[in-house]
This record gives C-alpha cells, sequence and structure tokens, in this order.
C-alpha cells in the first residue's frame, strides 16, 4: 500500500467548542507597579527623595505599555502535506497565521499524540519577532505510532510591542493524520480446519450446507432437522427449509491481544501485534479467504468475517481505531462484546503473552472444538 495520501488542512473549530479568545495583562506589568510604587511608599517612609528617582522609571514602562493598542486577533490553519502515511514515514507541513498590525506572535501546536516533531523540535512552536502578517512556518515530523491521530489544537499568544496586554487562545486544529502499520512478509498461510477448494469472492451455484442464504423450500425427506425454517414452516402450516450456497473459501478470525499496560513499552508491543495481525490478514484475503478481526483489552473491535476489498478497507479501519485508543490512554474504552464465531473458522490469536485473559479465551476457542492457532510475536528486547 502506497504512503502517499491527499493534501490536509486544518478546518475551522467547531460552534460551541472553540475556546474562547482572552485578553489579559503580562506579568511584568505586576513587577513594574511593585517596583514604582514600592519606591514612592519607601521615599514616604524615609523622607529620601532618591528612591522615588529609582521608581520612577518602573511607572513609566507601566504606563507606557497599557498606552499601546490592544492585541490584534490571530488567524491561523494547519496544513499537512500527506495525511495517509506509512510508520516510519516523514511529513512536512506549515503552520499560516495572519494578523493586522505589528505585533510579537508566539505559536505552539500542543496535544498530539502518535506523532514525532524533527524541526522544530522537541515540540512544534515559534517565538516570532515584531513584526505584521501573514506568516508562513514550515515543520517536518515522524509518524511513529500506528493508528488516527489528531494533529492538536493551534495556541497563540500575541501582544503588540513592548505592550503589557496580552491576547492568547486556540485559532485553529490540527489535521487528522492516519498512520498505516508497517508490512509484513507472509510466506504460507495457515491450515484452515478443513480443506477447502477457492472459489474467489462469487456465490456457487450448487446448494449445500454454508452459511450465505440461497432458497426456501419445501421440506424433503433426509433434510436436516436444524435447515428448517420455523417461521415459514409457521406461516405455511407445512415444513419449510432453508437452503444455502456451500462454503469454498476458507474463514479466518484474527484474534488481537490488545491487553496493554500503560508504560512506554506497551506502544511498540501492540505495534508489533497490528503488523502481524495485518499480515496474516492480508495473505488469506489474497487468496479469497473471509477474514474478521475479534480486538479484545484496552479497547475493542469486531468485525465478522467477510472478504473483498471491502473486507480489506474495513479492517484496517478497525486496526487504526485499535492503534489510535492504544496512543490516547485518556480516550474513553468501548467495553468487549459478545461476539458469535462461526463454528468452521480458524481463529489465529496474536499475542506476546502478557495477559492471562487472552490465553483463557484462546484456550476457552480451543476447547469448544474451534481451529486454533497462536501467533507469538517476541518482545524480548522491550524487557527492562
Amino acid at each position: 500500500m502506497s504512503g502517499q495520501g491527499e493534501t490536509g488542512e486544518a478546518l475551522a473549530l467547531p460552534e460551541g467548542r472553540a475556546e474562547a479568545w482572552r485578553r489579559r495583562t503580562d506579568p511584568r506589568l505586576y513587577g513594574y507597579l511593585l517596583a514604582g510604587f514600592g519606591a514612592l511608599v519607601a521615599t514616604m517612609a524615609t523622607g529620601r527623595p532618591e528612591l522615588a528617582a529609582l521608581g520612577a522609571p518602573f511607572l513609566a514602562l507601566a504606563a507606557l505599555g497599557l498606552a499601546r493598542s490592544a492585541p490584534p486577533r490571530v488567524s491561523g490553519a494547519v496544513r499537512l502535506d500527506q495525511t495517509r502515511v506509512i510508520e516510519g514515514d516523514e511529513v512536512t507541513g506549515e503552520i499560516v497565521l495572519e494578523w493586522d498590525g505589528p505585533a510579537e506572535v508566539d505559536v505552539l501546536l500542543s496535544g498530539w499524540r502518535g506523532i514525532t516533531p524533527l524541526d522544530p523540535a522537541p515540540s512544534i512552536g515559534w517565538s516570532l519577532p515584531p513584526g505584521t502578517g501573514p506568516v508562513t512556518l514550515p515543520f517536518r515530523v515522524a509518524a511513529r505510532s500506528w493508528g488516527v491521530h489528531e494533529m492538536g489544537a493551534l495556541r497563540v499568544r500575541v501582544r503588540s510591542p513592548k505592550g503589557l496586554l496580552v491576547g492568547e487562545g486556540i485559532v485553529g486544529r490540527g489535521a487528522t493524520i492516519r498512520v498505516l502499520p508497517s508490512s509484513l512478509r507472509v510466506d504460507r498461510l495457515l491450515k484452515p480446519v478443513d480443506p477447502r477448494a477457492v472459489a474467489g469472492p462469487h456465490l456457487s451455484r450448487v446448494r449445500g450446507h454454508g452459511t450465505d442464504f440461497a432458497e426456501l423450500r419445501p421440506y424433503r425427506p433426509g433434510d436436516r432437522l436444524k435447515d428448517v425454517s420455523w417461521a415459514a414452516s409457521a406461516r405455511s402450516e407445512e415444513p419449510w427449509v432453508t437452503v444455502h450456497h456451500p462454503e469454498r473459501t476458507g474463514i479466518v478470525l484474527v484474534m488481537l491481544d490488545a491487553f496493554l499496560r500503560n508504560d512506554g513499552e506497551s506502544a511498540e508491543v501492540l505495534a508489533r501485534l497490528a503488523r502481524t495481525a495485518w499480515a496474516v490478514a492480508s495473505a488469506h484475503l489474497r487468496s479469497q479467504d473471509r477474514v474478521g478481526l475479534l480486538a479484545m483489552g484496552r479497547t475493542a473491535a469486531w468485525l465478522p468475517p467477510q472478504g473483498g476489498r471491502r473486507a480489506r478497507l474495513m479492517l484496517l479501519d478497525e486496526l487504526l481505531a485499535v492503534g489510535g485508543a492504544a496512543e490516547d490512554l485518556w480516550r474513553p474504552r468501548r467495553p468487549n462484546r459478545r461476539v458469535s464465531v462461526p463454528a468452521d473458522a480458524l481463529i489465529v490469536g496474536v499475542t506476546s503473552l502478557g495477559s492471562r485473559m487472552f490465553t483463557r479465551d484462546l484456550i476457552h476457542h480451543r476447547r469448544n472444538g474451534h481451529g486454533t492457532v497462536a501467533l507469538i510475536v517476541d518482545t524480548e528486547d522491550l524487557l527492562p
């Protein structure tokens, strides 16, 4: 999959969610007033007029700073050259600011996760000298962690040159960047529960045992009792059976271990598990198997087994959602849901053996008669 993506641009803040633009006084004002009036009090207490002369410059600076015009309002946007990249790629972008009149502006892009600043570093921020807008500030970041990440909020602080009135607030939101897991190569497919002839994504014209509906017909001697459609039989007062298309492809359910600790190594562990899951799923989808995803742990995801290009895109979206939730520890967690696993599915557990709960679930499916495989991802190099 190519790492190229479309151009992204920051959108306007949603109504009702924008942080109010506020104005406040510079902390230096209190220092000037304290020094000036302190000198006057000392003059009256000691009767020495030279102390008043020492405080006069501070009072003059305070008066001059307050006499300056109020700081202008600033508008800005964050633009990225790419919004869809692969893990480890570098992304270039720019911040565009505009204001009227001369002003000193401090800029900071804050609140981003899964992104590592490269230039400027270690944070994406600037302190601009007195000048007029518009200003374009280029930056460069690296996509270190897979998932769907927000580029954070664009915060600015502005004041008139030598002024003591400051305006600050959020003037824009960064674009959303989708970081795809890097690919791994799988040389062979996992063995399915039953050998099957690959028939592709189209339904077979042959009727038989399967899960895809074909037709309803009257009951014939020899039909299985489990195929009887009780709803249709009750309406017609005669027994009817449901006929299905036979299964010609394998069914693979990838179980992803997302039970992680809140430490720095957990994100890298989950990234390795996601690469493995994506490699296994991609290989079986290319072989016309139907693939599903079940993520359990810090976040939950469930995608029923299906095939074709749509299944590939939906599987990728679910993996990106899991990666974004693992990176953002404060995001509300989705509860684990009960799922219906097809009886003939091959369950592939992708785990680092860090969770006993996940291991118990995998053993539970094995005892229930499902074909089960455990892919153990080595993480010894991450141990302290």
